[in-house]
């Protein structure tokens, strides 16, 4: 598994690109985060190892004091949550974080992604940043979409495993 460090720079304010028909975008507000989990989970179902109870993923991104729901837009189609970029807002650093990109597998290929992302980067400029950082791996297969938007990569990673069960190691040697 390959992993990247993707910034995008904001010399500029960023510009946000109009919707898809019928979707719209706003910040997260109180009340909508159990659906956010669901949407979150659903997306993910297809790389991801296991599902995450809805405690367990909220203690890691909307517990988080640095969570910063003002700076993560959620997209909606007809009244139903379909995408969210999800941000932290960590003052140690002068750039913003997206800790979280997910959009309903329906809804792929809409441009959905690239406006949560736009969304994004414009919340974190007109809060002071010039940068936006994020994580991705090989297995979300997101990459792309990241470079079209204009990401660069910073700093990247390759991590590689063997499973000695496959390589016919006896059970002693595992």
């Amino acid at each position: 598994m390959t992993a990247w460090l993707l910034k995008y720079s904001m010399p500029d304010e960023p510009a946000v690109p109009a919707p898809p028909s019928g979707i719209v975008v706003r910040p997260l507000r109180p009340g909508d985060e159990p659906a956010t989990h669901v949407l979150v989970m659903d997306a993910f179902d297809e790389w991801q190892e296991r599902r995450q109870s809805y405690a367990e993923w909220a203690k890691h991104i909307i517990d988080r004091p640095t969570f910063a729901p003002a700076l993560s837009p959620l997209a909606f189609d007809d009244g139903q949550l379909v995408g969210a970029a999800l941000s932290l807002d960590l003052p140690e650093r002068d750039e913003g974080y997206i800790e979280q990109v997910a959009v309903l597998h329906d809804h792929r290929g809409l441009g959905i992604a690239r406006l949560l992302l736009r969304h994004t980067f414009l919340a974190f400029y007109r809060a002071g940043r010039r940068s936006c950082t994020l994580w991705t791996h090989s297995d979300t297969g997101a990459l792309d979409l990241y470079l079209r938007v204009g990401m660069t990569v910073r700093h990247s990673s390759t991590v590689f495993r063997i499973d000695l069960r496959s390589q016919g190691a006896s059970p002693a040697d595992r």
